[in-house]
Protein backbone atom coordinates (compact mmCIF):
# COMPACT_ATOMS: atom_id res chain seq x y z
CA UNK A 1 0.00 0.00 0.00
CA UNK A 2 1.45 3.68 -0.80
CA UNK A 3 2.38 5.44 2.04
CA UNK A 4 -0.37 8.70 2.33
CA UNK A 5 0.46 12.27 1.26
CA UNK A 6 1.33 14.64 4.11
CA UNK A 7 1.06 18.42 3.41
CA UNK A 8 2.60 21.62 5.05
CA UNK A 9 1.44 25.15 4.46
CA UNK A 10 4.09 27.56 5.34
CA UNK A 11 6.60 30.09 4.02
CA UNK A 12 9.40 28.18 1.81
CA UNK A 13 12.34 28.76 4.20
CA UNK A 14 9.91 26.66 6.45
CA UNK A 15 10.01 23.62 4.68
CA UNK A 16 12.51 20.79 5.01
CA UNK A 17 13.67 19.58 2.02
CA UNK A 18 15.72 16.99 3.75
CA UNK A 19 14.43 13.62 5.34
CA UNK A 20 12.43 14.92 8.26
CA UNK A 21 10.49 13.76 10.98
CA UNK A 22 6.66 14.03 11.75
CA UNK A 23 7.49 16.86 14.55
CA UNK A 24 9.86 18.76 11.69
CA UNK A 25 6.60 19.02 9.74
CA UNK A 26 4.45 20.27 12.76
CA UNK A 27 6.75 22.92 13.24
CA UNK A 28 6.71 23.96 9.89
CA UNK A 29 3.44 23.67 9.70
CA UNK A 30 3.27 26.62 13.08
CA UNK A 31 4.49 29.02 11.03
CA UNK A 32 2.05 28.42 8.31
CA UNK A 33 -1.74 29.90 8.17
CA UNK A 34 -2.49 31.66 11.66
CA UNK A 35 -5.90 33.08 10.92
CA UNK A 36 -9.33 32.28 9.25
CA UNK A 37 -13.15 32.63 9.25
CA UNK A 38 -15.79 30.78 10.10
CA UNK A 39 -18.95 30.85 7.20
CA UNK A 40 -22.46 30.22 7.86
CA UNK A 41 -25.32 30.85 5.63
CA UNK A 42 -29.26 29.91 6.19
CA UNK A 43 -32.32 30.66 3.85
CA UNK A 44 -35.48 32.29 4.76
CA UNK A 45 -33.87 35.95 5.47
CA UNK A 46 -36.77 37.68 5.02
CA UNK A 47 -38.34 36.39 7.85
CA UNK A 48 -35.48 37.69 10.30
CA UNK A 49 -35.73 41.31 9.64
CA UNK A 50 -33.37 42.37 13.07
CA UNK A 51 -29.67 41.26 12.67
CA UNK A 52 -29.39 42.47 16.05
CA UNK A 53 -31.64 39.86 17.53
CA UNK A 54 -29.28 36.97 15.66
CA UNK A 55 -27.20 35.22 17.70
CA UNK A 56 -23.05 36.12 18.14
CA UNK A 57 -22.15 32.49 17.91
CA UNK A 58 -24.56 32.02 14.22
CA UNK A 59 -26.39 28.76 15.93
CA UNK A 60 -29.65 29.87 14.27
CA UNK A 61 -30.83 26.31 14.25
CA UNK A 62 -29.59 24.87 17.06
CA UNK A 63 -28.02 21.27 16.78
CA UNK A 64 -30.32 20.49 13.62
CA UNK A 65 -29.84 22.17 10.30
CA UNK A 66 -33.32 22.95 10.25
CA UNK A 67 -35.31 24.92 12.81
CA UNK A 68 -38.95 24.73 14.39
CA UNK A 69 -39.72 27.38 12.34
CA UNK A 70 -38.05 26.13 9.00
CA UNK A 71 -34.80 28.23 9.00
CA UNK A 72 -32.26 25.64 7.19
CA UNK A 73 -28.41 25.55 7.41
CA UNK A 74 -27.18 25.50 3.85
CA UNK A 75 -23.66 26.40 4.70
CA UNK A 76 -21.15 25.38 7.62
CA UNK A 77 -17.70 26.02 6.27
CA UNK A 78 -14.47 27.05 8.08
CA UNK A 79 -12.17 28.64 5.73
CA UNK A 80 -8.65 28.85 6.57
CA UNK A 81 -6.42 32.11 4.98
CA UNK A 82 -4.45 30.43 2.77
CA UNK A 83 -2.19 33.52 1.07
CA UNK A 84 -0.94 31.99 -2.30
CA UNK A 85 1.26 35.39 -2.85
CA UNK A 86 3.08 34.26 0.24
CA UNK A 87 2.89 30.83 0.82
CA UNK A 88 4.76 27.53 -0.03
CA UNK A 89 2.91 23.85 -0.26
CA UNK A 90 5.58 21.06 0.37
CA UNK A 91 4.58 17.49 -0.10
CA UNK A 92 5.71 14.69 2.39
CA UNK A 93 5.66 10.43 1.98
CA UNK A 94 6.98 8.44 4.81
CA UNK A 95 10.14 6.22 3.61
CA UNK A 96 11.25 3.34 5.24
CA UNK A 97 14.44 3.65 4.04
CA UNK A 98 15.42 7.05 5.53
CA UNK A 99 16.03 7.28 9.46
CA UNK A 100 13.79 10.14 9.87
CA UNK A 101 10.94 8.30 8.24
CA UNK A 102 9.76 11.07 5.63
CA UNK A 103 10.97 12.11 2.32
CA UNK A 104 10.29 15.62 0.73
CA UNK A 105 8.64 14.93 -2.58
CA UNK A 106 8.24 18.57 -3.51
CA UNK A 107 8.28 22.11 -2.46
CA UNK A 108 6.52 24.56 -4.43
CA UNK A 109 5.00 28.11 -4.13
CA UNK A 110 1.22 27.81 -4.37
CA UNK A 111 1.38 30.92 -6.62
CA UNK A 112 2.57 28.50 -9.17
CA UNK A 113 -0.07 25.93 -9.36
CA UNK A 114 -3.34 25.42 -11.41
CA UNK A 115 -6.53 27.66 -10.18
CA UNK A 116 -9.96 26.96 -10.07
CA UNK A 117 -13.16 28.33 -8.81
CA UNK A 118 -15.82 27.10 -6.82
CA UNK A 119 -19.39 28.68 -5.11
CA UNK A 120 -19.75 29.12 -1.45
CA UNK A 121 -23.03 31.52 -2.14
CA UNK A 122 -27.11 29.90 -3.13
CA UNK A 123 -27.88 30.41 -6.70
CA UNK A 124 -31.74 30.56 -6.13
CA UNK A 125 -33.22 33.47 -6.14
CA UNK A 126 -34.38 34.67 -2.58
CA UNK A 127 -33.49 36.01 0.90
CA UNK A 128 -30.78 34.53 2.33
CA UNK A 129 -28.71 34.86 5.80
CA UNK A 130 -24.90 34.93 6.17
CA UNK A 131 -22.79 35.08 9.51
CA UNK A 132 -19.15 35.07 9.02
CA UNK A 133 -16.60 35.38 12.22
CA UNK A 134 -13.21 35.56 12.65
CA UNK A 135 -10.83 32.66 13.93
CA UNK A 136 -7.20 32.77 15.32
CA UNK A 137 -6.11 28.65 14.82
CA UNK A 138 -2.92 26.52 14.19
CA UNK A 139 -3.08 23.65 12.15
CA UNK A 140 -1.37 20.71 11.66
CA UNK A 141 0.24 18.96 8.67
CA UNK A 142 -2.98 18.49 6.14
CA UNK A 143 -3.76 15.47 4.20
CA UNK A 144 -6.35 14.39 1.33
CA UNK A 145 -9.66 13.87 2.60
CA UNK A 146 -11.83 10.94 1.93
CA UNK A 147 -8.81 10.13 -0.33
CA UNK A 148 -10.22 7.11 -2.76
CA UNK A 149 -8.18 3.94 -2.81
CA UNK A 150 -7.11 4.78 -6.88
CA UNK A 151 -5.86 8.29 -5.92
CA UNK A 152 -3.94 6.89 -2.60
CA UNK A 153 -2.35 4.17 -4.78
CA UNK A 154 -1.09 6.42 -7.41
CA UNK A 155 1.79 8.16 -7.25
CA UNK A 156 2.50 11.94 -6.38
CA UNK A 157 1.90 14.47 -9.32
CA UNK A 158 2.21 18.44 -8.76
CA UNK A 159 -0.69 18.80 -11.82
CA UNK A 160 -3.14 17.02 -9.82
CA UNK A 161 -2.85 20.27 -7.21
CA UNK A 162 -5.14 23.46 -7.99
CA UNK A 163 -5.71 26.30 -5.30
CA UNK A 164 -8.98 26.87 -4.81
CA UNK A 165 -10.75 30.38 -5.24
CA UNK A 166 -14.31 31.72 -4.30
CA UNK A 167 -16.32 35.58 -4.42
CA UNK A 168 -17.72 35.85 -0.76
CA UNK A 169 -20.75 38.07 -0.43
CA UNK A 170 -20.24 41.09 -2.69
CA UNK A 171 -16.52 41.27 -2.57
CA UNK A 172 -15.20 42.42 -6.06
CA UNK A 173 -11.96 40.30 -5.95
CA UNK A 174 -11.61 36.48 -5.28
CA UNK A 175 -10.73 34.86 -2.24
CA UNK A 176 -8.43 31.78 -1.42
CA UNK A 177 -10.66 28.83 0.46
CA UNK A 178 -8.75 26.50 0.11
CA UNK A 179 -6.55 23.60 -2.12
CA UNK A 180 -7.35 20.07 -4.12
CA UNK A 181 -5.22 17.25 -5.22
CA UNK A 182 -6.71 14.85 -8.02
CA UNK A 183 -10.21 16.78 -7.44
CA UNK A 184 -10.63 15.66 -3.91
CA UNK A 185 -10.08 18.85 -0.47
CA UNK A 186 -6.77 19.01 1.37
CA UNK A 187 -8.05 19.35 4.86
CA UNK A 188 -5.78 20.47 7.83
CA UNK A 189 -6.67 19.39 11.51
CA UNK A 190 -6.68 21.71 13.47
CA UNK A 191 -3.80 22.12 16.58
CA UNK A 192 -5.73 25.52 18.35
CA UNK A 193 -8.94 27.65 17.76
CA UNK A 194 -10.01 30.71 18.95
CA UNK A 195 -12.56 33.11 17.95
CA UNK A 196 -12.64 36.43 17.26
CA UNK A 197 -14.66 38.26 19.78
CA UNK A 198 -16.96 39.95 16.76
CA UNK A 199 -18.68 38.38 14.43
CA UNK A 200 -21.36 39.54 11.66
CA UNK A 201 -24.53 39.03 10.05
CA UNK A 202 -25.48 39.95 7.14
CA UNK A 203 -28.81 39.99 4.34
CA UNK A 204 -28.48 38.86 1.16
CA UNK A 205 -30.70 39.00 -1.68
CA UNK A 206 -30.40 36.59 -4.77
CA UNK A 207 -31.95 37.89 -7.89
CA UNK A 208 -30.84 36.11 -10.90
CA UNK A 209 -32.83 38.63 -13.64
CA UNK A 210 -30.35 40.97 -12.15
CA UNK A 211 -27.09 42.78 -13.45
CA UNK A 212 -25.45 42.15 -9.45
CA UNK A 213 -27.36 38.94 -9.15
CA UNK A 214 -26.30 38.50 -5.18
CA UNK A 215 -26.87 41.74 -3.27
CA UNK A 216 -25.88 42.50 0.20
CA UNK A 217 -29.17 44.60 1.35
CA UNK A 218 -28.27 44.74 5.49
CA UNK A 219 -24.83 44.38 7.44
CA UNK A 220 -24.45 44.08 11.28
CA UNK A 221 -21.75 43.29 13.25
CA UNK A 222 -22.21 41.99 17.06
CA UNK A 223 -20.00 42.40 19.34
CA UNK A 224 -18.74 39.95 22.86
CA UNK A 225 -20.07 41.25 25.69
CA UNK A 226 -17.01 39.93 27.25
CA UNK A 227 -13.44 38.86 25.49
CA UNK A 228 -13.29 35.53 27.94
CA UNK A 229 -16.39 34.08 25.58
CA UNK A 230 -15.33 30.31 25.28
Amino acid sequence: MTPPLIFVVAPAAQLPEAPASLEDLQVAQASGPSNGFALRIFNRGAEHPDLGGLPLDGRLTGEQRRSSDGTQLLCDALVVRIEPQRHWLGVYQSDPEEPKGLKCLDRVALSELSNATCWFYPTNDGMYLSWERGLRLSLQPGSIADCPEELAAASYERSALCVLWSLLGDDASLTCVGLTYGGQRLDWPLRSLSPEPMATWERLRVDSQDDQSLVVEDCLTLFAASSTEP
